[in-house]
């Protein structure tokens, strides 16, 4: 029971990261009925992108260990304590694909807000001279 719980917080997060990385990018999912939601909140500035995709990034590491957290209190709450690591090297593998896809992402948003926070920076230099 607590897998399933923790199976569903952990579906729920990434499928939250791949709905924004898909409309990161284009004004023509602002208008979709359903996915504009998302659209609007990640497209609004870039340091907001950049913030969703550090926060859907890290979530994913303890709703992962939770998804094994969960899968260990319920063999022990069948009497069959778990005897290999099989699990846990499962888990591990897991987060690691995820980890892999997430963070090229979440580096590509933190560059185009680092280039908009240096043209920011370089408009208001112009302005002062």
């Amino acid at each position: 029971m607590y897998f399933e719980i923790a199976l569903v917080i952990w579906a729920i997060v990434v499928i939250v990261f791949v709905i924004f990385w898909i409309v990161q990018e284009g004004s023509h999912w602002q208008k979709h009925p359903v996915l504009g939601v998302f659209a609007r909140i990640i497209q609004a500035s870039p340091g907001r992108a950049f913030g969703i995709f550090l926060f859907m990034t890290l979530l994913m590491i303890p709703t992962t260990l939770g998804m094994l957290e969960g899968y260990w209190i319920d063999a022990i709450n069948s009497g069959n304590p778990p005897t290999t690591t099989v699990p846990v090297v499962n888990s591990l593998l897991i987060l690691i694909l995820l980890l892999a896809g997430s963070i090229p992402v979440m580096w590509g948003s933190f560059r185009t807000w680092r280039q908009a926070v240096r043209s920011a920076a370089e408009v208001r230099v112009r302005t002062i001279e």
